[in-house]
This record gives C-alpha cells, sequence and structure tokens, in this order.
C-alpha cells in the first residue's frame, strides 16, 4: 500500500482512499505483476487509467476504480 508520509504533499480528495498497483490488482483480482503489465501496454481494458502518476507509480483513487466498475458492470449488462 502507499504510505501516507509517501503522499504528503500531494492533494487527495475528500473519501478517496489511495491505491497503488498491488492494492488495485487484489482489488480487481489480479497480480501486481498484470497491473504493471496492462499499464506498460497502455491497455485500460481491464484496468482502469491511474489517476496520477509520482515517481514511485501509479496511483488509484478507491472511489474513482469504484466508479470504474460500475461502468463496467452497466456496459457488460450485469
Amino acid at each position: 500500500m502507499v504510505k501516507e508520509a509517501d503522499l504528503n504533499w500531494i492533494e487527495v480528495p475528500e473519501d478517496y482512499e489511495v491505491l497503488d498497483a498491488t492494492a488495485l490488482g487484489k482489488r480487481l483480482g489480479f497480480k501486481r505483476d498484470t497491473v504493471l503489465a496492462y499499464l506498460s501496454r497502455r491497455t485500460f481494458r481491464r484496468i482502469p487509467r491511474p489517476n496520477r502518476q509520482l515517481v514511485m507509480g501509479p496511483i488509484w483513487y478507491e472511489k474513482s476504480v469504484r466508479e470504474w466498475e460500475a461502468r463496467e458492470d452497466r456496459a457488460r449488462g450485469e
């Protein structure tokens, strides 16, 4: 997970939890390496685009991941 000290210098919106590639992979059922492979290939069909690209790596906001999952479910008709 992303450490709080790493995020002190960036603004994170209220009610948003920050996820790194490992946490996003666990949430979506992928391994960290799979998430990083999708990122390196710029393939965003199975993962959402990162909200921020930091030196330590990409990060996603939990709320935006939930919104992306809801859109994907609607697109699949679930």
